[in-house]
């Protein structure tokens, strides 16, 4: 079978890192990190197994910055130990087609999304399980490098075919079509990070960034506290139309004076001091970020009021200058997420995703804007890089 995956060889990255001043399109090829190439297709490694096709995936932003290598060798995510071949694509749907004997959660025909595409404890099968996979947090998994080998060789959401262990799966409910299946990875991660600080009636709450964690953060925040005011910043008007379609009640236009605009809809005061430093005193309750880039977090430390929080969703492996002024001088609670895990009452990140899009009724599924089939994977990229021009929102790759 053809698949998209990605070998950590020191000098396949040095390579890319060399020519990609000079590559317009994704690097992908025999001499890059990331490949579009033919491997077995893979076989259950054990009795508590299952193999499952594809049926599509969605192309997230984590996808492209590994396609891109666009990582720091020095940030943290960079020095943990995983495996020598990472499988691309994890918001997918799948259909299962082989169980291993000791399965029995699972049977043929059910429908599936990847609940956990990073290696733990569970799928590692360490006894006793490390705290935090016991906590529920197996995206924080202490035990990485302690076993080797890992399975390697398992496929990913862009392959035909995969192997999950039996932990990794999510079954699909019955009452989501696939356009709506294909939006539980995602708005598992929206729903854990608003859940790390829950908004409540009457709170004036910022999302920052239009693209799909943004717009699924919108929807979770109105779903959980429908009188919550929720503004989000975006950087396109059909970024802004789809963040009304989910709940949004204010816009702030992310090319426009957006300090201003801050501290109009907050009641907050506007300073700007010198050399062009802006601060806004009394901002937002709370600050979702959807984007985590410096600028991002920069502007959410100094939009958000004293005493507030700031929840850090998007991914960034390219760390630069940040100034964390704000936090000392206002008191700011901030956190992150690493994608999603177990929440509260026994109900994981899954759980809430698939009950809140069987329930909703604003039309969550249009924002699945492009798909492509898995051929023109580099197509879907570029559609990716220039969403001004394409007016993406979520791209799918289909398997055939």
């Amino acid at each position: 079978m053809k698949a998209l995956f990605l070998e950590n060889d020191l000098k396949r990255i040095i390579m890319l890192k060399a020519l990609r001043p000079f590559l317009r399109s994704a690097p992908v090829g025999r001499f890059f990190p990331m490949q579009y190439a033919e491997v077995p297709e893979p076989d259950l490694p054990g009795p508590r197994w299952l193999k499952v096709r594809v049926k599509s995936c969605g192309l997230c932003g984590s996808d492209v910055h590994f396609i891109h290598m666009d990582m720091d060798p020095k940030c943290f995510p960079a020095a943990i130990p995983g495996v020598t071949r990472k499988y691309i694509g994890h918001e997918l749907i799948a259909e299962v087609v082989e169980t291993g004997d000791e399965v029995e959660a699972f049977r043929s025909g059910d429908r599936v999304a990847l609940r956990i595409d990073w290696p733990s404890c569970f799928q590692m099968e360490i006894d006793p399980a490390c705290r935090q996979c016991r906590s529920g947090n197996y995206m924080l998994c202490e035990n990485l490098g302690k076993k080797n080998p890992l399975v390697i060789d398992t496929g990913g959401g862009f392959s035909p075919f995969m192997v999950m262990h039996q932990s990794q799966p999510y079954k699909i409910p019955d009452t989501l079509t696939d356009e709506r299946a294909l939006l539980i990875e995602p708005m598992a991660s929206a729903i854990h990070g608003v859940m790390k600080r829950p908004p409540k009636a009457g709170d004036n709450v910022l999302v920052i960034g239009g693209g799909t964690i943004g717009l699924l953060c919108v929807l979770a925040v109105k779903t959980l506290a429908p009188e919550a005011d929720v503004c989000c910043l975006v950087r396109y008007p059909f970024q802004a139309d789809a963040a009304k379609m989910l709940g949004a009640d204010q816009i702030i236009s992310e090319r426009a004076d957006a300090f201003s605009q801050v501290a109009r809809l907050t009641d907050g005061a506007y300073h700007r001091g010198y050399f062009g430093n802006e601060i806004v005193l009394g901002g937002f309750d709370t600050v979702y970020d959807s984007v985590g880039n410096d600028g991002s977090i920069g502007d959410g430390l100094r939009w958000v009021r004293g005493g507030g929080n700031l929840v850090i969703l998007g991914i960034n492996f390219k760390p630069g200058k940040l100034d964390y002024s704000p936090v000392w001088c206002q008191e700011i609670h901030v956190t992150g997420i690493n994608c999603h895990a177990d929440e509260s009452d026994g109900e994981t990140s899954f759980d809430m995703a698939a009950r809140l899009l069987s329930q909703t009724p604003r039309p969550v599924e249009t924002i699945l804007t492009h798909r492509f089939p898995m051929s023109q994977f580099k197509t879907a990229v570029e559609t990716f890089m220039n969403k001004g021009r394409s007016r993406a929102i979520k791209i799918v790759l289909d398997h055939s």
